[in-house]
């Protein structure tokens, strides 16, 4: 009898430490699957972030005050954007009551022929991420500011996002934060970013607002971080599209588009002799020699690129 008692209480104590062991290894379980859990959600929403930046998702957003409603920025002056249109909360999904060509035949809305008297208006489509943009900044760059400051031409710039990739929409984004809070300096932010594409540059958010920081002074950190204008670029895009604009560069003098990218200067050129032969004004000094600086340069047109 003691012997069987002996048993029983032996086995009731292995019973209970596998009782014990059980509950610790459910414990170590459930604790290990909170823990999974949260990682997935932490994945999860890091990947929507992530893909929200690259897919091109942003549609509806705020437009800066001084663009014009196909997404442009006009110059009086390298320092001086033209007021805008105050467009307000733009729908890169609902365009279809923004004017846009009526065939693929016709100019994009804004490139009409030029007025006497007024100065040649210059618009060019472009996109941060293709290095043939990058060439025609490197190119012409210097010459159009040159140009705009001395009132022989208006500029016009539409960023576009042709490019299959993030940074082409991060970096028009980043143009747009600069000419809404310092429009001094977008013709330059522009240009020299754009340029530094020809040699396959390519920057994080965080290097653009330094770049705007440490060249200009001026913080737009928290513009370019929060993507505060992509679904503006989507926008401008998407009207580009619309405006049967299929590469970039795409440059238009007055009602004409520039065939040949390399013949640019001398297009402008001729439009700049004819306004300075109707106003009598000799507004720019030596102007075949600055096309003549720039006509070796190797620019090609990209042809654009869907949104992925």
């Amino acid at each position: 009898m003691a012997r069987n008692g002996v048993s029983a209480r032996e086995q009731a104590r292995k019973l209970q430490q596998e009782q014990e062991r059980k509950q610790k290894m459910q414990s170590l379980l459930l604790r290990i699957g909170v823990v999974v859990v949260a990682v997935a959600v932490v994945v999860g929403l890091t990947l929507w972030v992530v893909n929200r930046g690259d897919n091109g998702s942003y549609t509806e957003g705020p437009a800066p005050a001084a663009a014009n409603e196909q997404g442009g920025f006009v110059l009086t002056s390298s320092f001086e954007l033209v007021e805008g249109e105050d467009i307000g909360t733009v729908d890169a999904e609902d365009i279809g009551d923004v004017p846009a060509a009526e065939s693929p035949e016709d100019m994009p809305v804004g490139v009409e022929p030029r007025e006497e008297g007024e100065p040649p208006h210059v618009l060019i489509y472009t996109d941060a991420a293709c290095p043939g943009c990058g060439s025609f900044e490197s190119a012409y760059h210097q010459m159009l500011t040159e140009w705009v400051d001395a009132g022989a031409i208006t500029l016009e710039y539409r960023s576009v996002q042709f490019q299959p990739m993030a940074y082409s929409a991060r970096a028009a984004n980043a143009f747009a934060c600069m000419a809404e809070d310092h429009p001094e300096n977008y013709l330059s932010f522009l240009g020299s970013v754009t340029a530094e594409r020809a040699q396959g540059a390519e920057y994080s958010n965080d290097e653009l607002a330094a770049r705007a920081q440490n060249d200009y002074g001026v913080d737009i950190s928290d513009c370019v971080e929060d993507g505060d204008y992509r679904a503006f670029v989507s926008y401008t895009t998407d009207l580009a599209s619309a405006n049967s604009v299929t590469a970039t560069p795409s440059i238009f003098v007055d009602g004409e588009q520039v065939e040949d990218i390399m013949n640019t200067g001398e297009v402008i050129l001729a439009a700049v002799q004819e306004y300075q032969d109707e106003t009598g004004e000799q507004v720019v000094d030596e102007v075949e020699d600055d096309v003549e600086d720039v006509e070796d340069a190797d620019v090609e047109e990209d042809d654009a690129a869907e949104d992925e």
